[in-house]
């Protein structure tokens, strides 16, 4: 990011603009994703909660979607943590 063109007011910046609505575009994808993966695990949710699937089933399904990384089983790691 720090490559990036500072747009300067008063200045024509074409490169620095066409850098900025690169940005702006891999931005909203990237919300779109993470709308698209919240979504899923809600759905997942909801259906265990209803219980249209079993356990396993759910998280073969946060497997087969790719996210099941994203979910904490268990106690926090303590990789992180400073000692």
């Amino acid at each position: 990011m720090q490559n990036l063109p500072k747009d300067r007011p008063g200045v024509n910046n074409p490169a620095g603009e066409r850098e900025r609505e690169y940005l702006m575009h891999a931005l909203r994808q990237a919300s779109a994703r993470s709308r698209l993966i919240t979504n899923t695990i809600e759905t997942v949710g909801v259906s265990l909660r209803h219980r249209a699937v079993s356990t396993d089933d759910a998280m073969q399904w946060l497997r087969d979607e790719g996210i099941i990384d994203l979910i904490q089983l268990g106690p926090p790691s303590k990789q992180g943590a400073k000692s």
